[in-house]
């Protein structure tokens, strides 16, 4: 298992093995109900905004690196998941506003790193854990019948900033990984980009 993970033991840098990509179907969904179960969480209080339920992966804040990753396995071939977003533990992401900031709470955007699938999506991979897997076939069915119409995209960036955000004093921060610190980000798909993602297949907006 250790060479499996490149010696990789830490919750901080353990990410997907490169054999993963290109394994079997049954190996890809078995890999990912494994993730699932230990940072998958399937709650109502997760819904989006109009109601349609949603399943959360969070990934430790220090590891930057595996919501990327897995984001790209849940959308590679066969699978074809659509991942509604990444909610990542950026200050850009998480105070874009600085108002936590300026309230003395300096580091509370380095929370958990969350990514985000509408539940009737996940169904086809599903948990291990079994109440866990009960929830969300009701999630899911709810929104299948409530959002019938529904026809969910894979994620191609770029895509429309629709509102700049100022920039925050903690875009700095030694917490942030080389490649995101000391830039500012106005969308969570910029920071994919940067972070390495393969879904971003145009170059003409990069962060300032």
């Amino acid at each position: 298992m250790m060479a499996f993970s490149d010696n990789k033991r830490s919750f901080k840098d353990v990410g997907i093995p490169p054999e993963i990509f290109s394994a079997s179907e049954v190996i890809k969904k078995e890999f990912i109900r494994g993730v699932a179960d230990v940072t998958g969480h399937a709650r109502a209080s997760n819904a989006f905004r109009n109601g349609r339920h949603r399943i959360y992966f969070e990934i430790h804040n220090a590891n930057w690196h595996m919501p990327v990753q897995l984001c790209t396995l849940l959308q590679s071939e066969p699978l074809f998941i659509p991942v509604q977003t990444i909610d990542w533990g950026h200050p850009n992401t998480r105070n874009g506003n600085v108002k936590e900031y300026n309230a003395g709470k300096k580091t509370a955007w380095s929370r958990e790193h969350q990514l985000k699938i509408f539940a009737e999506h996940f169904e086809p991979i599903g948990f291990r854990i079994e109440h866990k897997n009960e929830i969300l076939s009701e999630m899911a069915g709810y929104n299948k019948s409530a959002f019938p119409d529904r026809k969910d995209k894979l994620c191609t960036p770029p895509k429309r900033i629709t509102r700049r955000k100022i920039h925050h004093p903690s875009e700095n921060a030694e917490r942030l990984p080389d490649e995101l610190r000391g830039k500012h980000f106005d969308s969570y798909w910029q920071v994919c980009k940067n972070l390495g993602c393969a879904q971003y297949t145009k170059k003409d907006d990069s962060p300032q």
